[in-house]
């Protein structure tokens, strides 16, 4: 090995390090508790512990959570995404905590880490494919402390799914870099990292998949190729993701109907989509401390990067949209003028003021974002954008727009859409990437110019204005005081509640569910109770006897003798996916339905009944398994053929040399 490869493993091996070391910095709470007692970590701490659970005890997809909801049972896996669960569940072995209350917070802690760390090294990577090593690690470092990644998903929401999405979406577009209608290993690649990022978040797969195929369409690889052979390639890879992920999406689109995303909002206005729109309400700026101060500082950002634009080296053209796309999120810091814009809409809300400030929050720090990603743009355009840059710059500007009120009118045209995304401040996580891929561009540029070069914006104005970004939308978020206050949450089974409830029991039979659990479907709050293990039975009419054993996560056998006709309620929350297979020498006439709590009722004649309740996917279930598996073997047997092909044509070049040389 020359020296010169030595020296630049060594190089890669420290700046590695440091992207680890900013990792463990910015997770240190999560690596010491746990991750932090907020948003949605019980909840993600109780799917864990029961997916975990079934996980080790032989279900290796644990759709339907057997011991959810106070031993209820609950369906979310057929719908939540299970990249982060399975990631979790295979840390086990290896982290090996006690299994006290919080062991499941602790391993999340650690996945969080990991996390955060491998998209240090995704976005390194990406950056890598145009940009130096130095500015490649520096702005990957700025990539995973941005205050959208860390102060948002990870310690106030703690979206364990979304905070995975972080890593797939660098590494995808830099693949996409590599694209080529024959290179097979790079289009499965692409493929499997599109599936990962299903797993970890569809929504934020379905958001990204645009972006995805435009990157695809200019990059450097391909230009000499037509437009149709630019983006046959990304579909091939998109077509290749949904089978390797098919054993979660095929199930996932056959049943989503089960489920009612609307439940949510009709229970709990906050979260309407009108109200998620970034804005400030007039009772908020008295109500959040935070608000005055956030105002100023965003302010100052949004001036001194519009000042820049203005002498920027674009078109009048250019500046006139960014100084406009500025302008728009200004006009938001206004009071009341978001939720005017709501109200003019017409968009169905019943309120503007948003939870616990958080769309005060989100507004601030998509309006740094976007000012850092804007900044960064000035210093690369005075030579000459490249066509990543500029289509980075659209992307961060067009998902910026739409986070706000201006775009009331665009979500209220395509309302299922809306309905599914729920939030648009999740096209933040998008605005975040191209505007890290933005900072990477300015910070090459400014090292191969010299720090003290006379460009501008100078390396130091780069680096300030990213450090203010950093450091102010992280404390707006209070990061700080989740490292002064170490909390995590532990495993209550007498509150053990999925708050997801609503969506999948029926209107009708959701008030009598949430008072079998302790609660209401307008509160998150639960009152604790004592827990049955096993699987609770009773006769609802008629005479006779019933018993149940549990046999499975998905599988319970029942035996029942009644004189005449009668009901046994079975305590599992019913869905249609529930079937009933009789055994032998048993009476027949079951007829399965819900009881008005919504658990599983089922209707006997007379006799002697023995059958089994199963948990039955059906064919989306057992198709979606198969074609992951075929997807799987494809790809492992194209990457085999492939490394063998380019092995023999190694050996035929050799062989020719050596001859010739002979």
């Amino acid at each position: 090995m020359s020296i010169s490869k030595v020296l630049s493993t060594a190089t890669t091996i420290r700046q590695s390090m440091v992207i680890v070391l900013a990792a463990a910095l910015l997770c240190l709470p999560c690596l010491l508790v746990g991750i932090p007692e907020s948003g949605d970590a019980a909840t993600h701490t109780m799917y864990q512990y029961h997916f975990s659970n079934q996980f080790w005890s032989g279900d290796l997809y644990p759709r339907w959570l057997a011991g959810a909801n106070k031993g209820y049972g609950s369906p979310i896996f057929l719908v939540q995404y299970p990249f982060p669960y399975f990631g979790t569940a295979l840390l086990r072995p290896v982290t090996r905590f006690l299994p006290t209350a919080t062991r499941e917070s602790h391993e999340l802690g650690v996945f969080c880490f990991l996390v955060l760390a491998a998209s240090g090294f995704a976005a390194r990577a990406w950056f890598r494919n145009q940009y130096a090593p130095l500015a490649s690690t520096v702005a990957a470092v700025a990539y995973i402390a941005l205050p959208y990644i860390v102060g948002q998903t990870l310690y106030d929401r703690v979206s364990i799914g979304e905070l995975s999405t972080f890593v797939w979406m660098p590494l995808i577009l830099a693949l996409c870099d590599r694209i080529h209608p024959t290179r097979f290993w790079v289009l499965s690649a692409i493929g499997v990292a599109f599936a990962l990022l299903m797993l970890s978040n569809i929504l934020i797969a379905v958001l990204f998949a645009p972006v995805m195929v435009l990157y695809a369409i200019v990059s450097g690889k391909q230009k000499e190729f037509s437009l149709i052979k630019r983006v046959a390639p990304i579909i091939c890879s998109m077509a290749i993701g949904v089978g390797v992920a098919a054993t979660y999406v095929f199930p996932l689109l056959a049943n989503h109907r089960l489920l009612d995303a609307d439940a949510v909002p009709a229970n709990h206005p906050y979260a309407e989509l009108g109200r998620q729109l970034l804005g400030i309400s007039l009772s908020e700026v008295s109500t959040y401390r935070i608000a005055i101060p956030g105002i100023i500082i965003a302010l100052c950002v949004t001036v001194f990067v519009a000042l820049h634009v203005w002498r920027a080296n674009l078109a009048l053209a250019g500046r006139i949209v960014l100084l406009a796309t500025l302008g728009l999120g200004v006009v938001m810091l206004i009071p009341g003028m978001g939720p005017m814009l709501v109200r003019l809409s017409r968009l169905k809300v019943s309120g503007f003021d948003s939870y616990n400030g958080f769309c005060v929050r989100m507004l601030f720090i998509a309006l740094f974002t976007l000012g850092l990603g804007l900044l960064a743009y000035c210093r690369v355009s005075a030579e000459g954008a490249n066509p990543r840059q500029r289509l980075l710059l659209a992307v961060s500007c067009a998902t910026f727009v739409l986070t706000l009120p201006w775009s009331a009118e665009i979500w209220k045209a395509f309302p299922e859409f809306g309905s599914v995304i729920q939030f648009p401040w999740r096209l933040c996580a998008i605005l975040s990437v191209a505007a890290s891929g933005l900072f990477a561009a300015a910070i090459d540029d400014c090292l191969r110019h010299g720090i003290r070069g006379e460009k501008r914006p100078s390396f130091v104005v780069m680096i300030l204005v990213a450090l203010v970004v950093i450091g102010a939308g992280n404390f707006i978020w209070g990061v700080q005081t989740r490292f002064r206050a170490l909390s995590t949450p532990g495993i209550d089974m007498t509150r053990g509640v999925d708050p997801m409830y609503p969506t999948y029991v029926p209107p009708l039979n959701v008030t009598g569910f949430a008072k079998d659990l302790g609660t209401s479907p307008d509160t998150w709050e639960v009152a604790p109770s004592p827990v049955v293990y096993g699987v609770r039975a009773d006769l609802t009419s008629g005479q006779g006897n019933v018993s149940v054993v549990r046999t499975g996560p998905r599988s319970l056998l029942v035996s029942a003798q009644f004189q005449g006709d009668g009901r046994v309620r079975v305590g599992q929350l019913f869905l249609p996916l529930w079937k009933i297979v009789p055994m032998p020498k048993s009476a027949r006439g079951e007829t399965l339905g819900s009881s008005a709590d919504g658990l599983i009722e089922v209707s006997l004649g007379p006799g002697q009944h023995n059958f089994e309740l199963v948990f039955d996917g059906g064919w989306p279930e057992r198709l979606g398994d198969i074609v992951t598996l075929v997807s799987i073997v494809v790809i492992v047997a194209g990457f085999a053929f492939t490394a063998l092909s380019a092995r023999k044509q190694k050996s035929l070049v050799s062989d020719q040399e050596h001859s010739f040389s002979s």
